[in-house]
């Protein structure tokens, strides 16, 4: 796959506070590259970065095999979608006629408004004025304005702010849809990390300014294989048997670890005339907890 995004020791500071440090990250095109990280890791600078709202102190970011500069941000702009922080438009205005504007400043065919809007679920108010949208629609709204002109790589922080669940999965069946029927690829940001989980097919994690990981969901995944537990009628007797610590009790259930078919078979057999064997699961870390405990305070 060819990269649509590449950046090479990203560096950036404010006030001696360095925010961003040696940052090294390739997006894919055809991917939804999902950046995840506490408060105050940098998410939003990165972004800001990419599209020359802030000046970074050192580094290379490259927009389609060409390295991105003050002199050429602008032209390259064109050819990106942003939504970052809370959407910003004109409130008097409707929302075809955001739309109409943005369409102007971007030199970008009209004929689509009606579409984009439709994608978003605002179709039916596009006439209204924004200042009655509710706060899920004007997050509709922003992203629509992300998405008209089908740029090439659209960045999304925070995007599902404000939607009810309805709303969210609307909005990650748009974003499959954009880059499974379009050259489109998407960088998106969120707190709800199992929609990232469910969109996203690389995901990068960002710790105090630094990646701890890059890569795709599915080695990420291969790294932190699933765990098989046991639910018996006496866990303590069964960890005892077992010679596993009592930490390994865990909801009611005991945690073997990683182990193969033939290990969880000897196991139940060890078990079997000791304590009754109720459950016998594979169970998989969500995201989220993963994700606490690789940004977790060590």
């Amino acid at each position: 796959m060819t990269n649509i995004l590449k950046i090479e020791n990203l560096t950036k500071s404010y006030d001696k506070n360095i925010v961003l440090k040696n940052v090294n990250l390739e997006i894919q095109e055809g991917s939804i590259f999902g950046l995840i990280g506490p408060n105050g890791a940098g998410k939003s600078t990165l972004m800001k970065s990419i599209l020359g709202l802030v000046k970074k102190d050192s580094g290379k970011i490259s927009l389609y095999g060409k390295e991105v500069n003050e002199k050429n941000q602008k032209e390259t702009n064109k050819n990106l979608g942003s939504l970052i922080e809370a959407p910003s438009f004109y409130d008097h205005l409707t929302a075809y006629d955001n739309l109409d504007l943005i369409c102007d400043m971007k030199n970008i065919n009209k004929d689509k408004i009606d579409k984009t809007l439709r994608d978003v679920g605002l179709i039916k108010s596009k006439d209204k004025k924004v200042r009655e949208f509710s706060l899920g629609m004007k997050q509709r709204l922003g992203i629509a304005i992300a998405l008209i002109g089908n740029p090439k790589l659209l960045i999304l922080d925070e995007p599902i702010n404000g939607l009810d669940p309805y709303g969210i999965e609307e909005m990650r069946d748009l974003f499959k849809s954009i880059v499974k029927n379009s050259n489109t690829s998407i960088l998106i940001s969120s707190h709800i990390l199992d929609e990232i989980e469910k969109i996203s097919s690389h995901i990068g994690i960002l710790k105090n300014g630094s990646l701890t990981y890059t890569g795709s969901l599915r080695d990420y995944r291969d790294l932190h294989p699933p765990v098989i537990v046991l639910k018996t009628s006496d866990n303590l007797k069964a960890s005892e048997l077992l010679n596993l610590p009592q930490s390994n009790i865990v909801d009611d259930y005991l945690v073997l670890g990683n182990k193969s078919k033939e290990d969880v078979a000897r196991i139940i057999k060890n078990l079997v005339n000791v304590v009754d064997i109720y459950r016998v699961e594979k169970r998989k870390e969500s995201l989220e907890k993963l994700f606490i405990q690789e940004t977790s305070v060590r």
